[in-house]
């Protein structure tokens, strides 16, 4: 069941836990240990980390009146270098499986947009 959220908070919340699940997925199919607390507090911080470039790519395409593709690529590098940082200060993985996390993250944040496009879609028809 899907919750009935016309408001931003709802949608900002929905957003924030699935990007906290996926990212805690992404974190542990990674590390070859499975540590559920590490990947649970590296995707958190990761989490932030990526709502913080986000915006901040959001003021700057506005700013700079720049297209979506812009945007975009900049949200998508953003979103690569910081589960990158987090998971060589978080996790200390090897560079092959920082590599690897990276590329998770990337994915699930692609995966967490089609999701939430088709819930707002889905709700608004």
């Amino acid at each position: 069941m899907i919750p009935d959220c016309y408001n931003e908070t709802g949608y900002m919340l929905m957003y924030s836990v699935l990007m906290w699940i996926l990212f805690t997925l992404a974190f542990c199919l990674a590390d070859s240990l499975f540590r559920w607390k590490t990947s649970m507090v590296s995707a958190l911080l990761n989490l932030v980390l990526v709502s913080v470039v986000s915006m901040l790519g959001a003021f700057a395409a506005a700013e700079l009146k720049s297209g979506l593709l812009m945007s975009s690529l900049f949200q998508l590098a953003g979103v690569f270098l910081c589960s990158m940082a987090v998971s060589r200060a978080g996790q200390m993985l090897s560079w092959p499986r920082t590599w690897l996390v990276s590329l998770y993250c990337l994915l699930a944040y692609l995966a967490a947009g089609m999701i939430l496009t088709g819930i707002f879609l889905f709700q608004h028809s």
